[in-house]
């Protein structure tokens, strides 16, 4: 190919034009330059005898100015002497004097233009010196001729005055005539010169034109075609062998002639086309691979166990496999009809796969949609469908390409996983119970409620509930649901410390504050800094740590004992008492302000006589407790046993459950559990006649008699309500609820 490129230059080269020797720009440049010096020429031959045309017309214009002045001047001597003359006839003196004067002064003003004028005109003949002349006579007598006129108007010899002025008058006609005469003569000459030049001028500017604009046409046309012919030719080769091209005729070559641009480009073109034939040849061999290749991946796609698909970016059908086509049981055609898809989608998924559908092709990125899909025989399956975009060269979205994966026994293994999960999670639900919240009912499905929405905050949480209702469970529920829960949680209960020791074992102390404080010691709440710290029994703590307490609440800052160096701390606290709080601040034994600011948040722990339907689940998991660690295995309850266990009112909550249950493992020797309804029988005390009062006959008395005999116990115990001598231990029942009775009929307790 390049050899017959070659070639062809070699033999053009011989019988190459003489303007295709040189580039197309300096063929062009020369072109202009030629026509534009020739224009030129002509030009400046026409500025010449324009020039000429203005000088002769300028000499016309001179003459008739002179011939205009000698006029000028002829009638200013004239009038000047019929002025001189006319004053005289009238022999008034004083009229003469002054008219003289003017006549004089405009005499004498028309006289020096007439000078200025010829001394400003070019001197071409004697005609100037002789109007000069005439100019300088009429100057010199001027002054003496009115010195005699007004001598003899002042001697008032009018007859003498008037024969001189008309000896004067013809003498002036006669200068003035002839002057005109000489001035006319010269002023006709000089127009027929000038006119003769105007049009000699004007004759050779037509000659002058046409010449130009001749010899410009001449060199125009005859660079103009021949360059023409230079450039146009070798573009209608490249046209000619650019369409075989376009045809596919890849053998077609440009003759090239000459060294200029268009012979380079039709070089450049010959090695395009021979390098296309190359590289025709060699993709008709790729081609030809391909297509073996694709028919084998054609292939292999149609029998691949794997839905492969493609879809145009609406989501109509283009292509689908052998594989798709016969879990549908269905034709090509039938699967490219609208909606095809959607029909096959499980009508519990459809919605979700048209809509990610929809956001999908919204988009340009790939995307994976699960669904179930019909098959032929009826049967759902599950498939995860991953979507793969093909894009075209300006980044729009061609097609899809999709692969449909059966993930059928996928799904069925999560499934079971799940579910195996959730047999886990009751196991370890139950075997964990001890340190959770068990129970369905009412009471313990609310107090969950509460925990969950306030878990998330960092709010102050007040529990309340009798002894042995699971408070600290409620505390550290909120714990684990907190942001807190991978920090501490310190647990500090206040009434097993002695109110002495209560501030030092909550803030810490310095060494020295006290005698045995040898050393410096940290307090719960710096090592709950972060975390949680849960204070039970908070109804106990005495007066001055609550007073500590309360800065803490609001100042989130505290001082260690010994030290006034305030502390920054950054913990939640959560609070619980089983005393009647709203009491002890109508006592005066509790801060009120201290109590709202602890009462943000208040939870009620349910007490087990108001969740009797969760004993049994509660008694189920203590067996089940108790009966691994002694190795027994119980299988049944008695009948009359849950029934006691319903029925009792259990004073003493979940603690007092947790008891007996482990009481009657130890005690059974078989594989049903039950116990002995003395048990629940309240012991009577030889102490105080009121001793034999239980919960359930307290319960059940009018509130006029319940208040009574709850008096009648403070009073015999001093006031005191706790403690084996306190009114709880005459009446029978616990501290917690003889408080809450006491709130709820409105008893003070007195010293």
């Amino acid at each position: 190919m390049k050899k017959l490129a070659a070639n062809l230059t070699a033999d053009s080269a011989t019988g190459i034009p003489w303007l295709s020797r040189f580039m197309i720009g300096p063929r062009l440049a020369a072109c202009f330059l030629t026509i534009v010096i020739v224009m030129l020429a002509g030009n400046a031959l026409l500025m010449w005898q324009f020039h000429q045309v203005s000088a002769e017309a300028q000499r016309l214009a001179n003459v008739d100015q002179e011939l205009i002045a000698v006029l000028r001047f002829q009638v200013s001597l004239r009038s000047f002497y019929t002025g001189l003359n006319e004053l005289a006839q009238s022999e008034d003196k004083g009229r003469f004097l002054a008219g003289s004067d003017t006549l004089q002064k405009a005499l004498v003003d028309d006289v020096n233009r007439t000078e200025v004028l010829f001394r400003s005109l070019p001197p071409r003949s004697s005609l100037r010196s002789e109007v000069l002349s005439a100019v300088a006579s009429v100057q010199s007598s001027l002054p003496s001729e009115l010195t005699a006129a007004r001598a003899l108007a002042g001697s008032g010899d009018w007859l003498a005055l008037r024969l001189r002025l008309a000896r004067q008058v013809r003498s002036v006609e006669l200068l003035s005539s002839e002057l005109v005469r000489d001035v006319d003569e010269d002023v006709t000459t000089e127009r027929v010169d000038a006119t003769v030049g105007i049009t000699r001028a004007q004759n050779r500017m037509i000659l002058i034109f046409l010449i130009t604009g001749m010899c410009t046409f001449a060199i125009a046309s005859t660079l103009g075609v021949g360059i023409t012919r230079s450039i146009t030719e070798p573009l209608n080769r490249l046209e000619v062998a650019s369409q075989a091209l376009a045809q596919g005729d890849l053998q077609f070559r440009v003759a090239t002639r000459g060294k200029d641009e268009l012979s380079r480009l039709g070089v450049v073109f010959n090695d395009m086309a021979g390098r296309l034939e190359d590289l025709y040849e060699g993709q008709r061999i790729t081609e030809a691979k391909l297509r073996d290749n694709e028919k084998q991946l054609q292939q292999l796609i149609e029998f691949a166990p794997l839905h492969v698909f493609v879809v145009r970016p609406d989501g109509t059908g283009l292509y689908a496999n052998r594989v798709v086509l016969d879990y549908h049981g269905a034709t090509l055609e039938e699967w490219m009809e609208d909606e095809f898809s959607d029909r096959m989608m499980h009508s519990d998924d459809r919605k979700d796969y048209l809509a990610g559908l929809e956001k999908g092709f919204a988009g340009s990125a790939p995307f994976e949609i699960q669904a179930r899909i019909l098959r032929h025989d009826g049967e759902y399956r599950w498939f995860l469908s991953r979507y793969n975009p093909m894009h075209g060269e300006r980044g729009s979205i061609l097609r899809w390409y999709v692969a449909r994966t059966d993930i059928e026994e996928t799904k069925q293994e999560t499934q079971r996983a799940q579910n195996e999960n959730l047999a886990l999670r009751e196991e370890v639900n139950r075997t964990s119970a001890f340190e959770e919240i068990l129970g369905s009912s009412e009471g313990i499905r609310k107090v969950l409620v509460e925990i969950a929405r306030v878990a998330p905050s960092d709010s102050t949480v007040l529990i309340l509930g009798e002894t042995g209702t699971g408070k600290e469970l409620v505390a550290r529920a909120i714990h684990k649901q907190s942001k807190r829960a991978l920090r501490a949680f310190v647990r500090v209960n206040c009434a097993a410390i002695p109110s002495s020791l209560i501030s030092s074992e909550l803030f810490g102390h310095e060494k020295g504050a006290f005698t045995g404080a040898v050393q410096r010691r940290l307090g719960r709440f710096e090592a709950a800094n972060g975390g949680t710290i849960f204070l039970d029994e908070i109804g106990d703590l005495p007066a001055e740590t609550q007073v500590a307490l309360l800065r803490v609440l609001q100042e989130r800052e505290f001082e260690r004992v010994g030290s006034n160096q305030p502390i920054p701390i950054d913990v939640r606290i959560l609070a619980a008492t089983n005393r009647n709080l709203r009491a002890d601040v109508a006592a005066g034994t509790f801060r009120q302000d201290l109590f709202y600011r602890l009462n943000v948040f208040p939870i009620q722990s349910p007490p087990l006589r108001e969740r009797r339907e969760d004993i049994a689940l509660l008694v189920e998991y203590f067996i089940e407790r108790y009966a691994a660690k002694t190795g027994k295995r119980i299988r049944n309850i008695k009948r009359s046993t849950l029934e006691i266990f319903q029925s009792y009112g259990w004073p003493g909550n979940i603690r007092e459950l947790q008891n007996v249950v482990e009481r009657a493992v130890l005690l059974c020797d078989g594989d049903t559990l039950s116990v002995d309804a003395t048990w629940f029988k309240q012991e009577t005390s030889a102490e105080t006649p009121h001793s034999s009062v239980v919960l359930r006959g307290l319960g059940r008395l009018e509130p006029s008699s319940e208040r009574e005999l709850i008096e009648t116990a403070l009073s015999e115990s001093g006031g005191r309500i706790s403690g084996p001598s306190g009114a709880a231990a005459k009446l029978g029942i616990p501290r917690q609820t003889l408080e809450s009775k006491m709130a709820r009929l409105g008893i003070v307790k007195r010293n």
